[in-house]
């Protein structure tokens, strides 16, 4: 790499769209820089005219290797920010980002999300969610939603519903289905959850804490309000019909 390579991938990042960088775009940098610094030592005169170019040529690469740095890191910050608010929002430029660059993307996102679930979504469906306290959740029994084991489903073909366990006995797979039988009523919805949700307080009373391809049994309000956002999907129950 020399200031010239260097140079043409600053000016490139200096607009909006985000650009496919080399692999080893920071190695190369890293390399670039190292030889800089060793052939100002060698020669040894920091008043040299030779020197001074050097010394010049240095600042400026460091200065450039930054600036493309915080560029990209802020077009990553601004679509994740995007995404995170609009399902049509367009990701085929994340095939630009380097692996380092694309988990920060991820967990950006993630981020976000669970953010977003924790302050906002009590605003905009107060009659589905509450606030919780975290001290006050440490001091509450809490109950989770228990994970379907993946090969257990796809070996029978149909998934059961999961709802909160407050007892401490350990659950195997023949009575999680008994529970799950038992406690469903009209007044509960079976959903697939879609991606991580965070601790929330739903209108039970129950402190749930669900993850992606959880198949839990929720408050209709609060199941409802999961899937209006994109959070879960419905599971018709032909029981109901019955």
């Amino acid at each position: 790499m020399d200031l010239d390579e260097l140079r043409k991938i600053f000016r490139e990042e200096r607009n909006s769209t985000l650009k496919a960088i080399p692999s080893d775009f920071y190695s190369k940098a890293a390399e670039y820089v190292r030889e800089l610094e060793e052939e100002i030592r060698k020669i040894n005169n920091p008043r040299s005219v030779e020197s001074k170019m050097l010394e010049d040529e240095l600042q400026s690469a460091i200065t450039d290797i930054e600036y493309i740095f915080i560029r990209r890191m802020r077009k990553i910050t601004t679509r994740a920010t995007s995404h995170a608010f609009s399902n049509s929002s367009s990701k085929q430029d994340l095939d630009k980002l380097l692996p380092l660059e694309q988990h920060v993307y991820n967990e950006t996102l993630k981020a976000i999300n669970s953010t977003r679930n924790e302050l906002l979504e009590p605003i905009l469906n107060p009659d589905s969610f509450e606030f919780v306290d975290p001290e006050d959740c440490s001091k509450k029994d809490t109950t989770e939603a228990v994970s379907i084991n993946d090969e257990q489903n796809e070996r029978s073909g149909k998934s059961e519903p999961v709802h909160p366990i407050e007892d401490k006995t350990p659950i195997t797979s023949d009575t999680e289905k008994d529970i799950s039988k038992s406690n469903i009523n009209k007044e509960y919805d079976v959903v697939r959850i879609l991606k991580d949700i965070p601790k929330f307080l739903a209108v039970d009373n129950r402190t749930y804490q669900l993850k992606a391809e959880d198949i839990a049994s929720l408050p209709s309000l609060n199941a409802k309000a999961l899937v209006k956002r994109g959070a879960a999907k419905l599971i018709p129950d032909n029981r109901k019909k019955s």
